[in-house]
C-alpha cells in the first residue's frame, strides 16, 4: 500500500497586496480539498536565525499520495490560479515529500 504524501509549502507574502493574498489562500482550498489534501499545521516564523530569505509562512497538506499532489497540480483549478499565486507572493517553494 503506498504511504501518504505530504504537500510542503514555504512561502513569504507579498506584503504590500496581502488581500491577494487572503484572496488566493481563499481560492487555493476548495481545489486541494478537491484532490483529498487536508491541513496537517500551518506555521508563521517566529524568528530567522540562519540562513537567508527565509519563509514566513509555512503550510503542510496531507494527500492520499504523491499522484495526487501531481493531479492536482496539472489541473485546471490550480493553472487557473497561477496569476493570483504570481501576486500573492514574493517567494514560494512547493515541495512533495514523503517518510524517510
Amino acid at each position: 500500500m503506498e504511504s501518504t504524501a505530504k504537500l510542503i509549502i514555504n512561502a513569504i507574502p507579498n506584503k504590500e497586496n496581502m488581500q491577494e493574498v487572503q484572496s488566493y489562500l481563499g481560492n487555493m482550498m476548495p481545489v486541494i480539498a478537491k484532490h483529498g489534501g487536508a491541513v496537517v499545521q500551518r506555521y508563521k516564523t517566529l524568528e530567522h536565525i540562519a540562513g537567508e530569505n527565509g519563509p514566513e509562512m509555512i503550510v503542510i497538506f496531507e494527500f492520499q499520495n504523491a499522484q495526487s499532489i501531481i493531479t492536482m497540480m496539472e489541473g485546471e483549478g490550480f493553472k487557473s490560479l497561477s496569476e493570483s499565486r504570481a501576486k500573492a507572493f514574493t517567494k514560494l517553494n512547493m515541495m512533495i515529500c514523503g517518510e524517510m
